[in-house]
């Protein structure tokens, strides 16, 4: 007799159909600039990186080594920490509620175009996430059974965390809060246990200190002062938050995200309450400060959607019986499925409506191909910069034989990581291919005093059906051999 579909097995089919597909789908759509600027990191594999953390950047090197550098393999990274993420997302839910609020939460991680899209897309969110519930998982299992060495591993996947991006940090106080808050964690704290979790974490995450250390802090610093030098009271950015919040969940689940950490922190008493409050309503509520203040990107409040999903799927079922509990779930279900196709088909179907200078896996190709005349034209190999890190990025993947590119840092602007690669000597007395997308703002705006020539070249325009996507500006530049090209400060040991 066929084994009965439980819940457990129901996910795991869902979870597995869904990997596969977006597998198929990974090979047709072209890099976002994102993942080809951290297919660049993965070229030169270093402890860490300019903007964040390495382990997005090492899993796509394992990737291409086993595959080879193509799109699909590039984002076979994010199918790995996209399974490790729902694989522990299932596991927590069925520790602090019951396997079918687990089952539910799978299905809306599986429906949500955020965690849908990020079964595909690679960035450094993706082992973040995998590593947020990883943690929390083994902070259940170590309070659900009294034992202290499941902190060990909590330390391990806080550490794999960080090591994806910064924001995991929020681990470590909301790991200490679910321990002190209750009676068992308490017992543990006055254990080895979680001190060794603690320095684990810290192990595992030193590369990137020893990084920084031999940088000035430069990635603390940008993403620190960096951030916060640009706040200033914006209310218009509250309606920005708002808007792009609701567009990476979906409208309807958004509102279910927002309410459930809320709702679970005033059943703070029931461990599992407890739990799932403390590892969502921090960030929640750190983003609905912000946000009035400094722009809150699409994918900043992901860390806080794996408990609040647990959260609002076990709320949903306790009031089952309720015929707008039960219209609502659908209704959010539908609404976030319609979200995720619109944007798995958004880049294959140009016909479908989408502002397209917001499109970002558009005209890299036309761009390399015209590059590449350009280049062979000139001929010598001119040095190719892109004047933000996206078309550097884009056209060192796209290019044939894949150069190295540059960014603006060769101008005395901030290129990011592409500052640590700049070379001087393969600046001075050379020629380069100079690419602005007008879409990025007063970049290369230093081109005329580094250039002895400057010639302006037709641009190559990019189109999504009729509606332009931008119109790159093509130079040609040649530097004199006695030209002063700047390092950035932390290269030179200057703040």
């Amino acid at each position: 007799m066929p084994k009965a579909l439980t819940p457990a097995r129901a996910a795991m089919l869902l979870v597995a159909g869904s990997l596969l597909f977006h597998v198929a789908y990974a090979g047709l759509v072209a890099l976002s600039p994102q993942e080809a600027y951290y297919w660049t990191w993965s070229r030169r594999l270093a402890l860490s990186y300019f903007d964040h953390p390495p382990l997005a950047a090492w899993t796509i090197r394992a990737a291409t080594d086993l595959f080879g550098a193509n799109e699909r393999a590039i984002r076979l990274a994010a199918t790995l920490h996209s399974g490790l993420f729902l694989f522990f997302l299932f596991l927590a839910g069925r520790r602090l509620f019951s396997e079918r609020a687990a089952l539910l939460a799978t299905v809306f991680a599986l429906l949500s175009p955020l965690t849908s899209l990020g079964q595909v897309v690679i960035t450094p969110d993706a082992p973040l996430l995998s590593g947020w519930a990883a943690c929390l998982y083994f902070t259940v299992r170590a309070l659900d059974e009294e034992d202290g060495r499941w902190l060990l591993a909590a330390g391990l996947a806080t550490g794999l965390a960080a090591l994806g991006k910064y924001t995991a940090f929020l681990l470590v106080p909301q790991l200490g809060l679910a321990l002190l808050l209750d009676p068992r964690g308490r017992k543990l704290i006055a254990s080895p246990w979680p001190w060794l979790g603690l320095l684990l974490a810290a192990l595992v995450f030193s590369p990137v200190l020893l990084w920084n250390a031999e940088r000035h802090g430069v990635s603390f610093v940008f993403q620190s002062e960096g951030r916060t030098r640009t706040f200033a009271f914006t209310p218009v950015l509250v309606g920005r938050f708002i808007g792009l919040q609701a567009l990476s969940v979906s409208p309807l689940l958004w509102l279910a995200l927002m309410a459930a950490p809320f709702l679970a922190a005033r059943r703070w008493r029931e461990p599992g309450w407890r739990v799932a409050a403390i590892f969502s309503l921090p960030l929640v509520l750190l983003m609905l400060v912000i946000s009035p203040f400094h722009w809150v990107k699409m994918n900043w409040g992901a860390p806080a959607y794996p408990a609040a999903l647990l959260a609002g799927a076990e709320l949903a079922l306790e009031r089952w019986d309720r015929a707008w509990v039960r219209r609502f779930t659908w209704s959010a279900g539908a609404l976030a499925a319609i979200f995720s196709l619109y944007m798995h088909l958004m880049p294959l179907w140009p016909a479908l409506p989408f502002p397209a200078r917001d499109e970002m896996f558009a005209g890299w190709k036309q761009l390399a191909a015209r590059v590449d005349a350009e280049r062979r034209a000139m001929g010598g190999e001119p040095l190719v910069v892109g004047c933000t890190y996206k078309p550097a990025a884009e056209l060192a993947f796209y290019l044939p034989g894949r150069p190295r590119t540059q960014s603006a840092g060769v101008f005395g602007e901030n290129g990011l990581q592409f500052d640590e690669w700049l070379d001087p000597a393969a600046v001075k007395g050379h020629s380069l291919l100079l690419v602005i997308d007008p879409r990025e703002r007063r970049t290369c705006e230093g081109k005329a005093k580094l250039c002895a020539t400057l010639e302006r070249l037709e641009p190559e325009v990019a189109r999504r059906g009729d509606e332009l996507v931008s119109a790159f500006e093509l130079y040609r530049c040649a530097v004199p051999a006695d030209a002063e090209v700047p390092l950035p400060r932390w290269r030179t040991g200057r703040r």
